[in-house]
């Protein structure tokens, strides 16, 4: 009785061993640092060989209250070659019920012989159940290419930063 026993217990431990000890597939498109930083990057096909590439960067809460940063930063390529880079940042807050947004902001870069038109910038102003959404949209043109540009970060009640 006490040889099953003891032989139970060494396969149990064992068993423990081997799942602990063995590491677990990371998914290639999501990257956390040491510091705390996310970064989750995902590519996008629009048709006609524009390619956008879009990594999501969360920012650790440096606040005694719960906040986070966070960019969305878009590359636009066209046949492979580099078009645009639009940045889009916001700052949320948030307390387990309502999320809400602090501040909204951009920045972009464009190829020569593109443009940029048709900015809209929007956020949400008031803390909601539903969280709090920053939202950029525009066009890149270079005649007679009009690529939309359409982003969007989303913070929920609990802080979970998303890209839609």
């Amino acid at each position: 009785m006490r040889s099953a026993i003891k032989k139970c217990s060494a396969l149990a431990l064992a068993l423990l061993f081997v799942v602990y000890l063995v590491p677990a597939p990371i998914a290639s498109a999501v990257d956390e640092s040491d510091n705390g930083i996310v970064e989750e990057t995902y590519v996008e096909d629009l048709g006609n060989g524009i390619v956008v590439t879009s990594t999501l960067t969360v920012y650790p809460s440096t606040a005694r209250y719960n906040s986070k940063v966070a960019g969305l930063e878009s590359k636009f390529t066209s046949n492979g070659t580099w078009i645009a880079t639009i940045t889009l940042t916001g700052n949320f807050k948030y307390n387990g019920i309502t999320a809400g947004v602090n501040s909204a902001s951009y920045t972009k870069s464009v190829a020569s012989g593109w443009s940029y038109t048709n900015h809209n910038l929007t956020k949400t102003t008031v803390a909601s159940s539903s969280g709090g959404t920053v939202h950029l949209t525009a066009n890149l043109k270079d005649f007679p290419l009009v690529v939309p540009v359409d982003m969007t970060v989303h913070c929920s009640p609990t802080g979970v930063i998303s890209r839609y």
